[in-house]
């Protein structure tokens, strides 16, 4: 990637403007390493059943909700010291006990699913334009909740480039401007 104040390029590309969007890979971005990410691992079970509701959402420790016809997502858990992102033995037989222990109906365990989460130690995500390179900017460290943070947040920073309408404060990344700086 070049860089200048007017123009980003990019291979074959060039942009007024960059958006990270890199999930995990932002934590050894150049221009946001500095921002505080604390990565966590997450596991899956995705389980097919045709006897579950799938007009409900069942939790219980973990949650249990309807993806398809039939195939629905139960998890997650949150490790923050792990040795890979690779799905485990452990999470695997410890989630099919705990389902065991709540439904009655039959079921069948079609995959297991692991990955690392873009969280960081705030809990808060980090949106915006990096301070310094200002057509640098970053939607990222949504954590656990980025399914629902996101698209509100994606909006946020649209408006912002679009508009110049501020970014929640608790998301935009001026709150890390001297971090950046270094």
């Amino acid at each position: 990637m070049k860089y200048a104040e007017a123009e980003i390029k990019y291979k074959n590309i060039k942009a007024g403007k960059i958006i990270f969007c890199d999930g995990i890979h932002s934590a050894q971005n150049p221009f946001f390493k500095n921002l505080p990410f604390a990565l966590n691992k997450g596991e899956a079970l995705l389980i097919e059943s045709p006897v579950i509701p799938s007009t409900h959402i069942f939790k219980k420790g973990m949650m249990l909700t309807s993806i398809q016809k039939d195939l629905f997502w139960l998890g997650s858990n949150y490790l923050w010291d792990f040795p890979n992102d690779q799905p485990t033995e452990q999470f695997r037989k410890q989630t099919e006990l705990l389902l065991r222990s709540w439904l009655k109906v039959p079921f069948k365990i079609v995959d297991h699913k692991a990955s690392v989460r873009p969280a960081n130690i705030e809990r808060r995500p980090f949106v915006g334009l990096h301070p310094t390179y200002k057509n640098i900017g970053i939607l990222n460290g949504m954590g656990t909740k980025g399914c629902s943070l996101a698209p509100f947040l994606a909006k946020q920073l649209a408006d912002h480039l679009i508009s110049g309408n501020e970014i929640l404060a608790d998301a935009d990344i001026k709150r890390f401007t001297k971090i950046l700086n270094r």
